[in-house]
């Protein structure tokens, strides 16, 4: 595979290396025993081809995890790291990584990690979840390594007050967590993140009210890497980016975003995120349908990259079914935003039942301007929400934005959760 050096090229030198890495997968999966999910259409891996393909889902990959000869392996054996993902939705995913997908996940790291500002040898804190099958740790060491940082692997369970010691004696530059931890930590050490150049999340989108706190201190908020456990980094923020918005490492990964038909959508629209990520080894996947929406543009960044870029939105499976009513996450946005929830503010909805009543919990701390009067006033005013509000079992709401969401083990931020007695 041909990974360029420097990414502030002419658009065609990219797209030309794009072009010679499709060709090289095409040839891998011809010469391939076990990668018998692809042959078929291995004369549709160009450029040209690729969207006349059908797409991979998170339910195939599943399927397909458990068994090491899967019908989407270009080669077995060789394998170094066995991961399992499940995302904030969908089946449990086994990933067996290979050596060269290793080295290539942490070269596409380190070239996408923003070090701006934090000088030389610049101390930073690992403070993502080790362990449970998740690479996310593991990861970050790797690609702080490589850009020559002095990496504190503290993890999650150091507590807040032992960390801030931390950031002053050792004059920490950055820390880099999820989204969940980082908001635990604003709320008990504001002062000590104010020290820090910059915070990097991976993971989650960062709430826009915790990023402002952070910005407002001169602390950068920056992604890590826009990256999932199945296809490595896809996308990258120069120190022209920040937000949902990422440059897209096109030599190596062909993102599309598609319509409800599988059809390539035209840059600026949304719809969900496929991606195609070229090797000739490991798992080939085709057309992944990672479970985000997005929207590609062409790039005019400072940074002078051509690569275009990618803006994430919403994970899609957003929907759950609350007392017989199937809702999503796009009503309660649509609901509440004029109630004073802001753009891209991250929070939750959680569904207690009690005795056949249900209540509504939601949190987060973009809901801050919203009160509990606001937000029973704005589900009423909604055509779908308010069959819930309306309901003869509806035992109430209440906002709790000084609570931090909940999240799994794997710290993932689900926006439904459910907790019901047991006797329901």
């Amino acid at each position: 595979m041909r990974l360029l050096d420097d990414v502030v090229v002419d658009r065609q030198v990219l797209l030309d290396a794009q072009t010679e890495n499709l060709e090289l997968m095409r040839r891998a999966v011809l010469a391939s025993e076990t990668c018998t999910a692809l042959r078929k259409f291995a004369h549709l891996l160009t450029p040209d081809g690729l969207s006349a393909l059908p797409p991979t889902t998170r339910e195939q990959l599943a399927e397909w995890g458990a068994r090491p000869e899967a019908p989407h392996r270009i080669t077995c054996g060789d394998t170094r790291l066995i991961l399992r993902s499940s995302g904030s939705s969908g089946r449990v995913r086994t990933l067996r990584h290979d050596r060269l997908f290793n080295e290539r996940v942490e070269l596409l790291g380190a070239r996408g990690l923003c070090c701006e500002g934090l000088g030389d040898n610049p101390p930073v804190i690992n403070a993502m979840a080790p362990g449970d099958l998740f690479g996310g740790y593991g990861f970050v060491d790797a690609v702080l390594a490589r850009r020559g940082a002095a990496v504190l692997p503290a993890g999650t369970s150091l507590p807040a007050a032992h960390l801030a010691e931390l950031i002053d004696d050792v004059d920490v530059r950055a820390l880099v967590s999820l989204p969940i931890h980082i908001e635990r930590l604003q709320a008990h050490i504001p002062e000590a993140l104010a020290r820090l150049a910059a915070v990097y999340y991976i993971g989650d989108r960062m709430d826009v009210t915790l990023t402002d706190r952070l910005a407002a201190s001169g602390t950068r908020v920056r992604s890590f890497a826009y990256s999932t456990t199945e296809t490595g980094p896809i996308g990258y923020q120069c120190a022209h980016l920040t937000g949902a918005e990422h440059h897209v490492h096109e030599d190596l990964v062909v993102a599309e975003v598609l319509d409800d038909d599988h059809r390539r959508l035209p840059d600026g629209m949304w719809g969900s995120l496929a991606v195609t990520v070229l090797t000739t080894t490991g798992a080939a996947l085709v057309r992944y349908l990672v479970g985000d929406h997005a929207m590609l543009r062409p790039s005019n960044c400072p940074c002078g990259s051509p690569a275009r870029i990618l803006r994430i939105g919403d994970r899609d499976g957003a929907s759950t079914n609350i007392d017989g009513t199937v809702v999503t996450k796009a009503m309660f946005d649509e609901a509440l935003q004029p109630a004073g929830l802001p753009e891209g503010g991250v929070y939750q909805v959680g569904v207690t039942t009690r005795d056949g009543l249900f209540s509504l919990v939601f949190r987060g701390s973009a809901l801050a301007p919203v009160t509990d009067q606001a937000c029973a006033a704005a589900l009423r005013k909604h055509q779908t929400l308010c069959i819930l509000t309306d309901s003869s079992r509806f035992a109430g709401l209440s906002v709790e934005a000084g609570e931090p969401p909940r999240a799994t083990t794997r710290g993932k931020v689900q926006f439904f959760w459910h907790e019901r007695n047991i006797d329901d």
